[in-house]
């Protein structure tokens, strides 16, 4: 990556540092509210912000091996019906409002993290499988027939071929995925979940909106992170599929092998 597209992402973690450093923030929220002790009291918004986090990484964590593992099955199979039956399982659990499936989960996973976690799961998978499967379905099926003609098995071309000419599409549906995650996860300080949501709803019950900027704010900063850093990891594999495809054709290593098919199509 070269500096113009590290431009955006060091951008947005140089917001992000200001709205997590006590100080900055306070001299902000001030500077809105002009009232002493605008900063949300009960956790550093550092801690808050780890909190937030780590609930966001790990939900979606387990969203990209749910959603890749579908598309992948789709995919492999050639059969609409299990497309259909994947599509229509991951829509079903977006359709379900937040609070619903939090409140559903509640008798299951009990209050605090884990109900948060299953909801994020489910609103997380969705993305994911149709920035996959809908990436890999674009592939050319001229590229795979090169590939056999060159004596590739299956796994080979998915893996030396599919995936990375894939791997742009996969990456948006992932980024959609964490964005989606970041902001739903601030509802789960209803259930007695860590992370942003707390100085929100703090703040709402309390009249205190300071905590409600702060906490929007430092979500919203957070967002605008993960969404520059996949916007540059994009930029960057959309370079390298552009490469690949017309890129040297004739190597010798297995790497190379997928260059010398493509460039035979092209």
């Amino acid at each position: 990556m070269n500096l113009k597209i590290l431009g955006g992402p060091i951008l947005a973690v140089s917001i992000l540092s200001v709205l997590i450093w006590p100080a900055s923030l306070e001299f902000l929220l001030r500077l809105v509210f002009s009232e002493e002790g605008s900063i949300y009291p009960f956790e550093e918004p550092l801690v808050l912000l780890a909190e937030h986090l780590g609930m966001v990484l790990a939900s979606s964590l387990a969203a990209c091996g749910a959603g890749l593992a579908a598309a992948l099955l789709s995919h492999l199979s050639r059969s609409a019906s299990v497309q259909k039956l994947f599509s229509f399982s991951t829509s079903l659990m977006q359709t379900v409002p937040p609070v619903a499936v939090l409140a559903l989960l509640i008798p299951v996973a009990g209050f605090g993290n884990g109900p948060v976690f299953l909801a994020l799961l489910f609103f997380g998978v969705l993305p994911v499988f149709n920035g996959a499967y809908g990436a890999l379905q674009t592939v050319p099926e001229g590229v795979r027939n090169a590939a056999r003609g060159c004596g590739f098995t299956g796994l080979q071309i998915l893996v030396g071929i599919e995936l990375p000419l894939a791997a742009p599409g996969i990456l948006a549906g992932i980024r959609t995925s964490l964005l989606i995650n970041i902001g739903t996860a601030t509802i789960g300080a209803t259930m007695g979940a860590g992370g942003l949501g707390r100085p929100i709803i703090a703040g709402i019950t309390q009249f205190r909106y300071a905590y409600v900027l702060q906490g929007a704010l430092t979500a919203a900063a957070l967002a605008l992170v993960i969404d520059r850093l996949f916007a540059a990891m994009v930029q960057d594999t959309g370079k390298e599929t552009q490469a690949r495809q017309h890129g040297p054709t004739h190597q010798k290593n297995q790497g190379a092998n997928t260059e010398v098919a493509l460039g035979k199509v092209h």
